[in-house]
C-alpha cells in the first residue's frame, strides 16, 4: 500500500504546481476584471463563458472523458483512442458550425463567432490535454494549464487595459490564450504522432461513445447546479447581481482547485486500485486525510473572507463578499461529490454518476426559482448548499456497492454542521459573528486533528518508509 500513497502523492504534487500557477493567475486578474469592467458588463461576459461550458459537453460528446479514461489502461492503444477522439470531435463541430451560423443568420447575436471560437478552442485543448494527462505526461499537461493562464492575463491586459475592448477583449483573451495551450501541448507531447486516420475502430469507439455519452447530462446537470442560478438572478435581479454573485463565486474557486488538484491524481489511483485487494483500507485512508483537509480548509477561508475580499473585490464588488461564507459550504459539499464521483469514473460505470448530478440540478433549479424572486441572491446560496448535499448523499450511499469505507460519520456530520454554522454566522453579519466564527473554526481544527491525528501518522509514516526504501535500492 506504501507505493499507492507514494504515487498518489506525487501525482498530487505535480498537478498541484501547476494548478495553483493557473488558478493563482486567474485569482489575481479579478481585481483587473472588476476595475476594468462595469457589474453589467463583467456579468454579460461570464454568462457568455458559462454558456460556452454548457454547450461544450454537446459539441464535443465529452470524447475528452472517455480518451483520458481508456488511455490508463496498460494495453490502450493510444494512436486508435486519440484518432477516435479527433473524428468525433471534428464531425461534431461541423455540425455545430452550421448551427451558429444559421442562428445568427435569424437573431444576430454580437458575439455568436466569438461563442464558436471559444467553443472549438476549448474543446480541442481538453481533447489534447486529456490525452496527454492519460499516458502519463502529467508535467506538461500542468505546463499546458499554466500557459493557458498566463496568455489569459497577459491577453486581458492587452485587450482590456491597453484597447479598453471590455466584454470584446475578454472573449479575444479566452480565444488566443486557448489556442496557445493546444499548440504547446500538441508539440511538447508530440500528440501528432498519434493522429492517424486509418486507425479508426469502430468497436472502440463504440464502447468510448458508451462511456461519454452518460457524461454530457452529467456535465450539463453540474452546469445547470453551478451556474443556473446566475441566469436566474439575472432575470429577476438584472445583470448587475448576476454580475455580483459571479464575482463573489470567484473565491471559493480556492477551494474548488485544492478539489480539482486531488481529483486529478485521484482519478488516476483509484481507476488503478479499484478490486485491488487492500483497496477499501486505501481509499478509507485517503478519505480521512482529504475530508479533514477540507473542512478546515474551507473553515479557514470562511473566517478570513473579510480581509481576503478587500483585495480582490473592488469597488462596487466589495459588497458581494456576504455571499462567500456559504458558497464555501457548498465548495466543500462539491468536494465530497467529487471523491466518491471519481469510483464511477473507476469503474467505468457513469449512468448513476449522471443521475445523481441530474438530481441535484432538479433539486437547485426548483428552489431557485422557488426563492431568488423573494429573497434574491441568498435563494441561489441556499439552493447551492442543498443541490450539492443532495448529490453527496446518494453518491455515498451508491458507491457502497463498488468500495467499502470507514466514513466516521459522527465527526464527518459534526464537523460539517459548525461549518455551516460558521458560514450562516458570517453571512448574518452580526456584533459577535467574527468571533463565534473563530470559535467555530477552532472547533473544527481541534475535532478533525483529535479523530484523525493516528490515521494522518499513519498514512505519513507509510509515505516516509517507501520513499526511503526507494532511497536504498538505487
Amino acid at each position: 500500500m506504501n507505493n499507492k500513497f507514494k504515487q498518489l502523492l506525487s501525482n498530487t504534487f505535480a498537478f498541484a504546481i501547476g494548478n495553483i500557477l493557473t488558478k493563482l493567475i486567474l485569482f489575481f486578474l479579478m481585481p483587473l476584471y472588476t476595475s476594468a469592467m462595469t457589474t453589467q458588463q463583467f456579468g454579460i461576459a461570464e454568462l457568455l463563458n458559462n454558456s460556452v461550458e454548457f454547450a461544450l459537453p454537446i459539441a464535443s460528446l465529452c470524447i475528452y472523458d472517455a480518451v483520458f479514461r481508456y488511455a490508463i489502461d496498460k494495453d490502450a492503444d493510444h494512436k486508435k483512442l486519440l484518432t477516435n477522439g479527433l473524428n468525433i470531435l471534428f464531425k461534431s463541430f461541423i455540425i455545430a458550425g452550421v448551427l451558429i451560423f444559421a442562428l445568427n443568420w435569424f437573431i444576430k447575436y454580437e458575439y455568436a463567432w466569438h461563442f464558436g471560437l471559444m467553443l472549438f478552442t476549448a474543446a480541442l485543448r481538453q481533447l489534447f490535454a486529456q490525452f496527454a494527462r492519460g499516458v502519463g505526461h502529467v508535467k506538461r499537461f500542468a505546463v499546458s494549464g499554466i500557459l493557458n493562464a498566463l496568455f489569459l492575463g497577459i491577453f486581458n491586459v492587452i485587450f482590456l487595459v491597453g484597447f479598453n475592448l471590455d466584454i470584446d477583449g475578454y472573449l479575444i483573451s479566452i480565444i488566443l490564450s486557448n489556442f496557445i495551450s493546444t499548440v504547446f501541448i500538441m508539440f511538447a507531447s508530440k500528440i501528432y504522432r498519434y493522429i492517424s486516420f486509418d486507425s479508426i475502430d469502430k468497436e472502440l469507439l463504440k464502447s468510448m461513445l458508451i462511456f461519454s455519452l452518460p457524461q454530457i447530462p452529467n456535465m450539463l446537470s453540474w452546469w445547470i447546479t453551478n451556474l443556473s442560478s446566475r441566469y436566474v438572478i439575472a432575470g429577476f435581479c438584472g445583470a448587475g447581481l448576476a454580475g455580483l454573485f459571479t464575482a463573489a463565486s470567484k473565491l471559493p474557486s480556492m477551494v474548488n482547485l485544492l478539489t480539482s488538484i486531488f481529483q486529478k491524481a485521484w482519478q488516476f489511483s483509484s481507476s488503478r486500485e479499484l478490486g485491488e485487494k487492500d483497496s477499501n483500507e486505501f481509499f478509507s485512508d485517503v478519505f480521512k486525510a482529504f475530508s479533514a483537509f477540507i473542512l478546515i480548509s474551507c473553515s479557514g477561508l470562511i473566517l478570513l473572507v473579510p480581509l481576503i475580499s478587500k483585495f480582490i473585490l473592488k469597488g462596487d464588488f466589495y459588497q458581494a463578499w456576504i455571499y462567500v461564507p456559504l458558497l464555501m459550504v457548498s465548495a466543500a459539499l462539491n468536494s465530497y461529490s467529487v471523491y466518491f464521483g471519481t469510483f464511477y469514473t473507476a469503474a467505468k460505470k457513469n449512468k448513476m454518476i449522471m443521475v445523481s448530478t441530474m438530481i441535484g440540478a432538479a433539486v437547485s433549479l426548483f428552489i431557485c426559482f422557488i426563492t431568488i424572486p423573494f429573497i434574491g441572491i441568498y435563494g441561489a446560496l441556499i439552493a447551492s448548499v442543498i443541490s450539492y448535499l443532495v448529490i453527496v448523499m446518494i453518491r455515498i450511499f451508491d458507491t457502497q456497492k463498488y468500495v467499502t469505507i470507514d466514513l466516521n460519520w459522527k465527526i464527518n456530520i459534526t464537523t460539517f454542521a459548525l461549518l455551516l454554522l460558521q458560514a450562516i454566522l458570517m453571512t448574518l453579519d452580526l456584533q459577535f459573528s467574527q468571533i463565534l466564527s473563530c470559535a467555530c473554526f477552532i472547533a473544527i481544527l481541534g475535532g478533525n486533528i483529535a479523530n484523525y491525528y493516528k490515521d494522518i501518522f499513519t498514512i505519513a509514516k507509510k509515505v516516509i518508509n517507501t520513499h526511503n526504501e526507494t532511497h536504498l535500492l538505487k
